[in-house]
């Protein structure tokens, strides 16, 4: 069965993953061929973007392995949710608290004064700011956060007994966004398309609702078939990617709602599962993962800075991977080092932590 105490460890992969995805310096030759797209092109760097697929559709089950999480621990919840003035206070200081202090004021802050004003100096106006600022906010590796809001609030008015009704219509929203990455009528985006992830969450909370009855379920008891299926959809991950790029013309590739990458990330999620139900981990020092997850992309963006500017990342193809990692383990040992620092300092009689994350 689904035990929440393994959700920690399950995050810490999660987490893990996104970062490996974000700390990735692709070398020139791949972003030279997202350009052209031509047949000489592709056949001249087809072993290049072979590896390159493989890296991130590897590591892509990040996102949605925290959106079945999350719908998971909604649903255990749901019925403690009975004032919707309420919930909305709770959710806005535990999620949108800290977006606001950690990142959407320095984002600005960096935007409107920093930036105008270091290096390339530019003229910045106000449609010019906003634009930059709204860009920034909901269009980068942040839109995780105002999503997962957005489908909290409207999860709160979908009760139990109406889940199947609804993921009727989010599983037709999720094909919609799915084919758009093949057709692409309109931008493919899963920043765009997060209310695909309704159809992700949906499943968390009826995986919750029917714990018991799925667990019974055979091939979740066998982790050499759920191994086999999980690497499966992995393959299959890999062929949409190549078949997306080549045939659709379309950069968006390894979108993180492709149907392979779906069933794989589900997949993991139930291997992480049992593993962790066999064998017991802790880390050995606490870790925010929201802090973290807030820090990271200031971290990846100064850190690919300092590395651009001293032609530290200009590796050829293959050990450009080899350097991704390094560049992961920077990132990360500079995160967690914040995190340490932030979550020790004090003011008056409380941390700086207790005045942003909810306790």
């Amino acid at each position: 069965m689904i035990n929440s105490r393994n959700f920690d460890n399950i995050r810490t992969v999660a987490l893990l993953s996104i970062l490996l995805i974000h700390t990735g310096l692709n070398n020139i030759g791949f972003k030279t061929f997202e350009k052209e797209l031509t047949d000489s092109s592709f056949y001249l760097n087809f072993n290049q973007l072979l590896m390159d697929v493989l890296y991130l559709n590897l590591f892509k089950a990040g996102t949605i392995l925290f959106f079945i999480i999350s719908g998971f621990l909604f649903e255990m919840q749901y019925l403690k949710f009975n004032d919707f003035s309420v919930f909305i206070r709770k959710k806005a200081k535990s999620l949108l608290r800290p977006y606001l202090v950690i990142f959407v004021i320095p984002t600005v802050i960096l935007i409107g004064i920093i930036e105008p004003n270091v290096g390339v100096k530019e003229n910045l106006n106000l449609v010019t700011f906003l634009i930059k600022a709204f860009s920034n906010i909901f269009l980068t590796s942040y839109w995780f956060v105002p999503a997962l809001f957005v489908t909290l609030v409207i999860n709160y008015f979908i009760e139990s007994k109406n889940l199947f009704k609804s993921l009727y219509l989010f599983i037709l929203i999720w094909l919609i966004s799915y084919l758009n990455i093949y057709l692409k009528f309109t931008v493919s985006s899963h920043t765009v398309w997060f209310i695909a992830f309704l159809f992700v969450f949906t499943l968390g909370r009826i995986m919750f609702l029917y714990n018991e009855k799925i667990s019974s379920w055979r091939i979740l008891k066998d982790p050499k078939k759920l191994t086999f299926l999980m690497i499966l959809f992995y393959i299959i991950s890999n062929v949409e990617s190549i078949l997306i790029l080549r045939f659709a013309h379309n950069p968006d590739c390894v979108n993180t709602m492709r149907i392979g990458n779906v069933f794989y990330s589900f997949c993991l999620f139930y291997l992480l599962n049992a593993y962790f139900n066999k064998f017991k981990f802790e880390l050995p020092i606490d870790i925010s993962f929201y802090f973290v997850y807030l820090i990271h992309p200031f971290v990846v963006k100064i850190t690919a800075k300092l590395l651009a500017d001293n032609n530290l990342f200009l590796f050829e193809y293959p050990y450009q991977f080899l350097f991704n990692f390094i560049h992961f383990l920077i990132v990360l040992t500079i995160c967690i080092g914040f995190q340490q620092v932030f979550f020790k300092l004090r003011f008056k009689s409380k941390t700086l932590s207790g005045y942003v994350f909810k306790k």
